[in-house]
């Protein structure tokens, strides 16, 4: 299980945070979370404490009170918090859109004046969704200046665009070769939607056929089984 681990730390001589705070000590580790990797899989893979940001929230019965609290770790992992009852939450520093995205957030914890916590937050899967574009040689071979658009992002090769969960729309250009016999595709594109679920990778394929169609083709057997949908716009 991918997790952020918080471990016993001695309570350094340091400014607390705010001048009245009584205060612990608390110590992050490397996370490691799981990744998608190039063949379409997951893996563990260890991250840096700079990948994230960290906020702090107080709960029902804690001495202090915190709502979105940034925490920052010195070099060493280590920061100093107010004592109280908090939970924790860890999340990637990258855009939702632009790769695997994480949060998680901790079961609540007890830090008193002074003293140490060891303290877990479970960032598993990504809750984004991930679409691994791959244009096939029949399309490569029959269209050029070819791209798929999903939000602000585009791929002009085969790469991945990433989604948070729900209906997303894609679109697809290009432009019919010379002496390909192929239907061109409207300047507009051609658009598609899906639903996509968090900590999944949907599989994209576009490939064409001479003189008739082109075939956008979603499938795939990545952590589980998936609805394969054939779509023919052009004819």
């Amino acid at each position: 299980m991918a997790a952020v681990v918080f471990t016993a730390c001695q309570t350094e001589e340091v400014p607390p945070v705010t001048e009245s705070a009584k205060t612990g000590c608390i110590v992050l580790s490397v996370p490691e979370v799981e990744v998608y990797t190039e063949s379409g899989t997951r893996g563990e893979a260890n991250g840096s404490i700079d990948d994230y940001t960290y906020t702090l929230n107080s709960v029902e019965g804690s001495v202090n009170e915190a709502s979105n609290v940034p925490v920052i770790f010195d070099n060493n992992g280590t920061a100093i918090i107010p004592a109280g009852k908090y939970t924790l939450t860890a999340t990637s520093k990258t855009a939702q859109d632009e790769a695997p995205w994480y949060q998680g957030t901790s079961n609540s914890f007890t830090l008193g004046v002074g003293g140490t916590q060891s303290v877990s937050i479970n960032l598993d899967k990504p809750k984004n969704a991930e679409i691994a574009v791959a244009f096939q040689t029949s399309f490569t071979t029959l269209y050029e200046n070819y791209s798929v658009t999903i939000g602000t992002k585009s791929v002009s090769a085969n790469g991945n665009l990433y989604a948070m969960p729900g209906e997303i729309t894609y679109t697809i250009k290009g432009t019919a070769k010379a002496g390909s016999h192929v239907s061109d595709i409207p300047a507009e594109g051609v658009e598609g939607t899906i639903i996509v679920a968090a900590g999944t990778s949907y599989p994209l394929n576009i490939s064409a056929q001479a003189i008739s169609d082109l075939l956008i083709e979603f499938g795939g057997t990545h952590d589980g089984e998936f609805d394969t949908k054939e779509y023919r716009p052009l004819n």
